[in-house]
């Protein structure tokens, strides 16, 4: 088993190379670190008949990153895939958790482009036509290790 590492040198390097990433690879995103927080703010236009949309991207290492648009503000909508914290729900985190080695550029960044096309077609069809998953909090059945009695 690998384990993450937590010591504050780490989470720095994490940072900052996900900065310089970032940078590299979408260079209209304006980011900062404070501490070990990584914000990040641009705009983002998924297709070329879309408006364009502000997002703020937080990211701490190793913890799932938050997405939220604050131009036009979107705000938590039922039937929209985002949490009531109007954070955008890119990813089931329960079906597969954020990973150490996954980078912002190659995964926030376009799931964010990907989820504004299906929330303009919600905003058409009221429907939410990409994957979903149920939201809500992690009962603790769900985080303790099972044990499998079967095999005795």
């Amino acid at each position: 088993m690998v384990m993450i590492p937590t010591n504050k040198a780490d989470k720095y390097r994490k940072v900052v190379s996900e900065q310089a990433l970032l940078r590299e690879k979408f260079p209209f995103l304006n980011s900062r670190i404070s501490g070990l927080k990584l914000t990040c703010r641009g705009r983002i236009q998924p297709t070329e008949q879309s408006p364009s949309y502000r997002v703020e991207i937080h990211y701490a290492p190793w913890n799932s990153p938050e997405v939220r648009v604050i131009e036009p503000r979107i705000e938590y909508t039922k039937g929209a895939h985002m949490f009531h914290n109007d954070t955008l729900c890119l990813f089931d985190w329960r079906e597969q958790p954020w990973q150490k080695h996954w980078h912002l550029h190659q995964t926030i960044i376009p799931w964010t482009a990907e989820w504004l096309v299906f929330y303009e077609l919600f905003l058409l069809t009221g429907k939410w036509l990409g994957k979903s998953a149920a939201h809500g909090q992690p009962k603790p059945e769900d985080l303790a290790p099972t044990e499998d009695h079967s095999r005795n």
